[in-house]
């Protein structure tokens, strides 16, 4: 979880409150301070009002009070910092349609965030401490859609839902130690019929097993909830040298589910480089893309079974073909669907709800 930074004071105290703190407790006038000190009483007065505090007086100030001139420098730090913030605040709540651009609901169920819209600069700092951003136009940058999403055409995909999503993964492998294997793309080629099979007929902890089985081959692979309005599946990066495959718990039917999974470990062998992959609704095409697709067709349903799938009329019979070629009846199903051998209204009860953990403990 990351550090959040709460904005929570509406004001800024000057140093010169502390001083006048000290006054009335050791009954002082600002006219035998300023005498103390070598200022004038007017230079005190300034001070008490909101003045700056420079260092020469601060340590002038600790030889007459005996409060350290880093602690009177401090007040003054802080005081200057909280203005700047406050003046910053301030400014961005003329640009509350940034922040309505993201889910703010959702970011603080999770506890990315405290604030809201009712403070909309408050907000808006907020979230710019959750990118590591330090300006609105940084900000505002995360609201545009990310080149390597493939939008969905039938679905809207909120593009500052997807930037959440993906700095969660950010956050996830800032928290992470690394893999004890490198890459080793012919492993991850031979651990690919182990993980076939769990596809079959998994136990429950089936995330956990497929964890250890890719990271065996120096992927990582995590689990990162949907956020709303991202419509995401899974994507594929790669984080210092080690390719990272993420799954979200969209759709979490089974048929999805595996048929994402091959799709980013296609990526991961057929496309290996510096590229994010980010893989969602069906929608606009990019021949890497597709090429992610055939991967996971193939793997999970072989070429030579189709004539076969295409025959097929009944849901008892696609049950014995999935059992025959050792996968689920919710790939099928979703292969299916998408060959158009069934209409996407058919079929759905063949799907399996999935509970996702990587828990091994």
């Amino acid at each position: 979880m990351t550090e959040i930074i709460e904005i929570e004071t509406d004001f800024a105290v000057p140093a010169g409150e502390y001083i006048q703190e000290w006054l009335e407790e050791n009954n002082w006038t600002q006219a035998r301070l300023a005498r103390a000190v070598g200022v004038t009483p007017k230079h005190v007065s300034k001070l008490i009002s909101g003045a700056r505090l420079t260092h020469e007086v601060a340590i002038q100030l600790e030889l007459v009070t005996g409060v350290a001139a880093r602690i009177w420098m401090g007040y003054e730090n802080t005081y200057r910092e909280d203005v700047a913030r406050l003046a910053l605040r301030h400014t961005l709540e003329e640009h509350v349609e940034v922040a309505r651009a993201f889910p703010l609901k959702d970011m603080r169920t999770r506890g990315l965030i405290t604030g809201n819209l009712r403070k909309p600069g408050e907000v808006l700092m907020e979230l710019m401490a959750f990118f590591r951003v330090g300006s609105l136009d940084g900000l505002s940058a995360r609201t545009q859609p990310v080149p390597a999403f493939r939008q969905a055409l039938a679905h809207r995909v909120d593009p500052g839902a997807v930037q959440v999503w993906l700095r969660l993964i950010e956050m996830e492998l800032e928290q992470t130690e690394p893999l004890d294997f490198p890459f080793d793309r012919d492993m991850l080629e031979a651990v690919i019929p182990d993980i076939r099979k769990l596809s079959a007929d998994y136990p429950e902890d089936f995330g956990a097993r497929l964890v250890h089985l890719i990271s065996s081959a120096g992927v990582r692979l995590l689990y990162i909830n949907d956020v709303p309005g991202a419509r995401v599946h899974g994507c594929t990066q790669w984080f210092e040298g080690t390719p990272v495959i993420t799954l979200s718990t969209r759709g979490k039917d089974d048929g999805k589910f595996w048929f994402t999974l091959f799709h980013e470990i296609g990526h991961v062998l057929r496309h290996a480089g510096n590229q994010m992959f980010v893989h969602a609704d069906s929608g606009k095409r990019t021949p890497l893309e597709d090429e992610a697709d055939e991967f996971a067709r193939d793997t999970l349903i072989p070429p030579r079974f189709l004539p076969e799938l295409r025959s097929l009329k009944s849901k008892t019979n696609v049950r014995a073909f999935a059992h025959k070629i050792g996968t689920c009846p919710g790939v099928v199903v979703g292969r299916m669907h998408r060959e158009r051998v069934w209409d996407f209204s058919y079929g759905h009860d063949l799907f399996q709800k999935l509970e996702i953990s990587d828990d091994e403990g």
